[in-house]
């Protein structure tokens, strides 16, 4: 009983921040329900056979971040991200929701593990964090994401929307 009470606390905490981190790797609706649905379905299997994680929500964005990779290997292609290119925002659109857009066509260019940077960045994670959830050294963190924002800056640019005008 504990068990399950303690998975239900972790999975409200976590399943929508989860969803939107499967959401920018992935794009998928479809998919993204699954990986998400994965990712918990395999961490109650886990702690339910006495696994201890001693940080589940890093925990969790690793598991996100490789279920999403893996669905990319699965279709044995990255999701097509160049059709991205012919995305109109409309000027219809608030101000928020164009930049929401603009940021997305900015991390959809970014290489696959910039990308996860760029995502994990955008959740609030400390550089102790990303690191965890990354796999990437800890003095590497500032150097990389420094880069990966500059390449989302001359992005931004080159749509001609600025984030800070």
């Amino acid at each position: 009983m504990y068990i399950l009470s303690t998975f239900e606390e972790i999975y409200s905490e976590n399943y929508r921040t989860m969803f939107r981190v499967a959401t920018r790797m992935v794009g998928n609706n479809e998919d993204v329900s699954d990986i998400v649905q994965e990712i918990f379905i395999d961490f109650f299997n886990k702690t339910s056979n006495g696994n201890i994680i001693q940080h589940p929500k890093s925990w969790l964005y690793r598991a996100t971040i490789n279920k999403c990779i893996d669905n990319h290997r699965n279709k044995k292609h990255y999701t097509d991200l160049d059709s991205l290119n012919d995305y109109n925002i409309e000027s219809g659109f608030a101000e928020n929701q164009e930049m929401k857009d603009a940021i997305i066509i900015a991390i959809s260019k970014l290489k696959p593990k910039e990308k996860i940077l760029a995502t994990v960045y955008s959740e609030g994670l400390s550089y102790k964090e990303i690191a965890e959830v990354t796999g990437i050294k800890f003095t590497s963190i500032g150097k990389m994401l420094s880069r990966t924002l500059k390449k989302m800056e001359k992005e931004l640019k080159s749509q001609r929307y600025e984030l800070y005008s």
